[in-house]
């Protein structure tokens, strides 16, 4: 296992640290709602190492201060990789995909996006966090982190100045590796909910991912976000038998 950092701040300590353990690699952060928590995203299609990789990015991450850690989406089954060397889960997510084979967009509404610049980022972030709360918002480090996930990206929000509102009500990022369209993040402002930014943000994502001739799309939402569950389903979205989830550990008994 090896680990390098990419990125400066302050303390003279680099952010992402990669960690790399056999063909497995991780991307950590400190967790902007918590500090002492180190955030661990997997990279390469999600592979979580083996056991005993797994303990070694863990005491890492104890050697470096942190208290605890906190892991992205993962599927089911390494989870239970997981699971085994302490973590619990902390989230569940429904899992959906569409094909894009002979997919028609549905009709459109009267809302327009607009392409989220990297100086939209924090206010982005103000709108994830007023929609999704503290713990499981992005902060503008994190959507940036998100746009870079795949190989081709798409930005987009919607302004609210059609309701009379001064700023973004809601925004997309849609990502694109091989032949498979990610809706990696879809945020609407509570009080907008139901008036239509979802279905136009949705229905932007869809589209560019079929004008680049991709064969499937893929969403994930929070179990019990019944909204976000309907409207992909009127898209055509239908829900996997396995699902993803987010896990923690405490890392005082490495």
């Amino acid at each position: 296992m090896s680990s390098r950092s990419q990125a400066g701040n302050s303390r003279g300590v680099e952010w992402p640290l990669i960690l790399h353990s056999g063909a497995g690699r991780a991307r950590v952060r400190p967790w902007h709602h918590d500090p002492s928590v180190a955030q661990l995203t997997f990279t390469d299609h999600g592979f979580v190492p083996t056991s005993t990789g797994l303990r070694v990015w863990l005491s890492e991450l104890k050697a470096r201060g942190f208290s605890s850690v906190r892991s992205g989406a993962v599927t089911d089954s390494s989870a239970d990789t997981m699971q085994r060397q302490g973590f619990h889960i902390a989230q569940r997510l429904h899992l959906l995909d569409l094909s894009l084979v002979g997919w028609r967009a549905p009709k459109g509404n009267d809302l327009r996006t607009a392409l989220l610049r990297v100086r939209d980022r924090p206010a982005a972030a103000q709108l994830d966090r007023a929609a999704f709360g503290d713990v499981w918002a992005l902060d503008a480090t994190g959507i940036g982190e998100t746009c870079k996930a795949t190989p081709a990206s798409r930005s987009r929000y919607i302004d609210g100045s059609v309701f009379g509102f001064t700023g973004a009500i809601g925004y997309a990022i849609t990502g694109r590796a091989d032949y498979t369209g990610y809706l990696q993040r879809l945020a609407i402002r509570p009080e907008f909910q139901a008036r239509g930014a979802g279905w136009a943000l949705t229905r932007d994502s869809l589209m560019w991912m079929q004008r680049r001739r991709l064969t499937r799309a893929m969403v994930n939402t929070h179990t019990d976000n019944n909204v976000a569950l309907g409207l992909y389903q009127r898209f055509g979205f239908r829900l996997l038998p396995q699902g993803l989830v987010v896990l923690t550990r405490q890392l005082d008994d490495m």
